[in-house]
């Protein structure tokens, strides 16, 4: 799949956006008919490809939709320039707060939970995603730790899966509420999270000192 999938791109610009443009359609019709409800010819149809094109480059469907999520969770290189630490990751958490109340990345990712329940190939895949991701944001605090941006006691194997729990948490809200109130409420909470684990947010019990990370789940 990977070597096909990059025969897709190329090295040329418009290979590149074309790519990008058929897994972002990918993501619109499953996040309309679901990933049972949506065909080869469907996908086609919307990006303006044929079936035959997609079949050549992924295989089948099962392998497509796989390609579109491994694009959605692809990381940058460690040998880009990129800002602090803590800046990346807090974009990658800050991704998980939805841009309308028809995200459709977001409720292709919930299909595709859905699916991995019935699909042990869906299911392996998503968890290898899962601990990827889980990996890089470890490294992200570490780094951040090092760098002085967060407190040296942190523990960052515990914080990074802490809060990619926590964001996930924040997506299936704003699932189940899709309205502005929402988003702004998750967005919000997930300020205070950030707050929290830099040391910044006082403690509400009135003690000396700040909110600890086991208490940021007790966050509200």
């Amino acid at each position: 799949m990977r070597t096909k999938s990059k025969t897709l791109a190329g090295k040329r610009p418009g290979r590149v956006q074309r790519r990008k443009d058929l897994l972002g359609t990918v993501y619109e019709v499953i996040s309309e008919f679901g990933i049972d409800g949506a065909s080869m010819r469907q996908i086609a149809e919307r990006a303006e490809v044929s079936t035959g094109t997609i079949n050549y480059h992924f295989g089948n469907k099962q392998k497509l939709i796989m390609a579109a999520l491994q694009a959605a969770y692809e990381t940058p290189s460690e040998e880009e320039p990129s800002s602090s630490p803590l800046a990346q990751l807090k974009v990658f958490a800050f991704s998980h707060i939805f841009r309308s109340s028809n995200d459709r990345f977001w409720r292709f990712w919930i299909n595709y939970a859905a699916a991995g329940t019935r699909s042990a190939e869906l299911r392996k895949h998503q968890n290898r995603r899962f601990e990827k991701q889980l990996g890089f944001w470890r490294k992200l605090i570490e780094n951040a730790i090092r760098a002085g941006e967060l407190p040296a006691d942190l523990k960052a194997d515990h914080a990074s899966e802490h809060l990619l729990i926590f964001v996930h948490g924040l997506v299936m809200r704003q699932i189940l509420r899709p309205d502005t109130e929402s988003r702004a409420h998750c967005e919000k909470l997930l300020e205070e999270y950030f707050e929290a684990m830099e040391g910044l947010k006082p403690r509400s019990d009135g003690l000396a000192g700040y909110v600890s990370v086991r208490e940021l789940s007790e966050i509200n």
